[in-house]
């Protein structure tokens, strides 16, 4: 609940920041001439699809299926939804291991600070097995995680773009043992549409 407010509090700082600092009109009649403006985008236009995908096999077995939905609330700021499904196995002559799937959904929101860089909150929950060493059992649990950090956004051609972002989990440690994260640190390669 507290990275819910945290993710709310960001998106209403960085309104008020678009607002205010970017000098963004605030006159009914001025806003008016903005909405008849052809050159001023429809929602459709505003509409972004992406995500991140990854394949490995060979010892280890990864299946990475991100999908993602952007909308620009204006120029600088974007909300988006994602959900996620990884599978991953281990396959060593020394540790056989059966698959786990991971899967879950996010919410963020990200700011552009310069032309391609940007600045992101995200929250994310992600059900996962982990072993309990306390009962020696397998179990499933829903692990959030709160993430902030930033990124560059590449244009390649038209509306579509590649995106690097590097995040920090703020919860990483309070949920270390059944993490999907090797480390509190994410490097995320994707794209959008």
């Amino acid at each position: 609940m507290r990275m819910f407010r945290l993710l709310v509090s960001l998106i209403f700082f960085f309104s008020i920041l678009q607002n205010e600092a970017f000098g963004q009109v605030g006159r009914d009649s001025t806003r008016n001439e903005r909405r008849n403006n052809a050159s001023e985008p429809s929602w459709k236009d505003r509409v972004r699809f992406g995500g991140n995908f990854g394949l490995q096999f060979g010892n280890i077995t990864f299946i990475d299926v991100s999908p993602l939905v952007l909308y620009a609330v204006t120029d600088r700021l974007q909300l988006g939804v994602g959900v996620t499904y990884q599978y991953i196995r281990f396959n060593f002559p020394t540790l056989r291991t059966s698959g786990n799937s991971i899967y879950g959904g996010r919410v963020f929101t990200r700011y552009f600070l310069f032309p391609g860089v940007f600045a992101q909150a995200e929250y994310e929950t992600l059900s996962t097995r982990y072993y309990d060493a306390f009962t020696n059992d397998i179990k499933r649990a829903l692990v959030p995680a709160g993430f902030i950090g930033g990124g560059y956004s590449q244009q390649a051609g038209g509306r579509a773009a590649i995106n690097v972002t590097i995040l920090y989990n703020l919860l990483y440690e309070q949920y270390k043992f059944q993490s999907v994260y090797a480390s509190p640190w994410v490097v995320r390669v994707g794209f959008n549409l």
